[in-house]
């Protein structure tokens, strides 16, 4: 008939696509991705020297969490100061896959990188984020405490 346009989507598929299994990979699977972000200026928008001086403590402790990570190289970002200006800054993201079981045993190492990383750095906030939350530390451990 004229005006009738043949159905051109194709016939949905007996069975869902199996990612794993058609790349062959392992049925384990990670979802939650936990980046943290490598200053490159301290909280009075100062540089901070050297930040790759924190990348491999970043790395080791993320690799040890997720069996792998992932350093990319500096991108821009800012934070607002308290005075409501723009810091500009080029932080390094390092991020891995999470294991829980990983997770769960490195919690004291990544906590104190963290608290260590606020400290040296003179930082006014270190920031983490999990599971689609950003974790905000503001209040470092002093250096040698072991945590609460």
């Amino acid at each position: 008939m004229a005006g009738d346009v043949p159905d051109a989507s194709p016939e949905p598929d007996e069975e869902a696509l199996n990612l794993g299994k058609a790349l062959g990979a392992s049925a384990e699977t990670s979802i939650q991705v936990l980046p943290g972000y490598i200053p490159s200026r301290d909280h009075d928008g100062t540089g901070i020297g050297d930040q790759r001086e924190s990348v491999p403590n970043a790395a080791s402790t993320l690799a040890r969490i997720g069996g792998g990570v992932a350093i990319l190289p500096p991108v821009e970002g800012g934070w607002v100061n308290p005075s409501e200006q723009i810091i500009w800054e080029h932080p390094v993201i390092v991020y891995t896959y999470i294991r829980p079981e990983g997770l769960l045993r490195a919690l004291p190492e990544l906590r104190a990188f963290l608290h260590d990383m606020g400290r040296s750095t003179n930082q006014g906030e270190v920031v983490v984020e999990f599971d689609g939350r950003l974790y905000r530390i503001t209040t470092f451990d002093p250096a040698g405490d072991a945590p609460p």
